[in-house]
């Protein structure tokens, strides 16, 4: 997974790319034009393949006037791997992996910083995303007879309701790239893990290092590790704020409509 700092850097980078482009549109605007605008866009979410593993993930927007659009993201996701479960862990395979993406924004593209309108230029809007994972392995662990093996069963839930700022760009009527670099979210994050098979010792102590191997994975969390104490059963249920950033390539289709949209002087 990238770090803070890495994504950071990325966001700038890309922050810079928007004002520049933005500036280019801003010196050449005229105060009347006609628009030719395809309603659909189908975009692929790359964003996550830098995050998580196995990703396939679409999104699809629909324009429903010159200045507003709502959008639709939905696909498969699997949960990183998890390395160290601790010191007693004597092979781990994984049996089964699993996850989903789900999500719905609606967006406003401001008409004082636009020359076109939707789905081009910058936008805000709500939005809300669900996340679910589900990884099941099989370990072989040290015990004071010998080795013994069980089950792992891990799950990830993760809602998100935020707001986000972003800029989408369209080349030659047909392709997009859409960028969100601004979108703070208020978030649940649910993580259960369940130890299963012929239990010899008590199962917290590898619950609880699976689950603090999982919230590793979420940098905006380790605070709460240090404030909030996982449950008797090895599970962490917490809400907190989160972030994210996204970057999709996309394809517009659909019949032409005409508008005529005058810039604000």
């Amino acid at each position: 997974m990238l770090n803070k700092i890495q994504l950071n850097s990325l966001m700038r980078g890309f922050f810079l790319f928007v004002c520049f482009h933005f500036l280019i549109n801003s010196l050449f605007a005229q105060n009347i034009q006609d628009s030719l605008i395809r309603k659909n866009t189908v975009k692929l979410d790359l964003t996550n393949h830098l995050l998580y593993k196995n990703v396939r993930l679409f999104s699809f927007e629909r324009v429903l006037n010159p200045r507003q659009s709502f959008v639709l993201s939905a696909g498969y996701i699997e949960f990183p791997n998890i390395v160290n479960l601790g010191e007693k862990i004597i092979s781990d395979k994984i049996e089964s992996k699993s996850g989903y993406k789900f999500g719905l924004e609606y967006r406003f593209y401001l008409r004082k910083e636009n020359k076109y309108s939707a789905p081009r230029g910058i936008y805000i809007g709500p939005y809300f995303s669900s996340l679910g994972f589900k990884t099941d392995r099989t370990i072989k662990y040290q015990v004071e007879n010998g080795e013994a093996n069980s089950l792992l069963l891990s799950r990830t839930n993760i809602n998100n309701l935020g707001a986000q700022l972003g800029y989408q760009f369209v080349f030659n009527d047909r392709f997009v790239i859409d960028l969100v670099f601004f979108g703070p979210s208020f978030s649940n994050y649910n993580f259960k893990t369940n130890l299963q098979g012929d239990l010899s010792f008590n199962p917290n102590d590898i619950q609880k290092k699976a689950l603090e191997a999982l919230l590793e994975k979420f940098p905006m969390l380790d605070d709460l590790l240090d404030t909030k104490e996982l449950n008797s059963n090895g599970n962490f249920d917490s809400w907190a704020f989160g972030f994210r950033y996204q970057l999709h390539v996309g394809y517009r289709f659909g019949k032409y409509k005409s508008l005529r949209t005058k810039k604000p002087n």
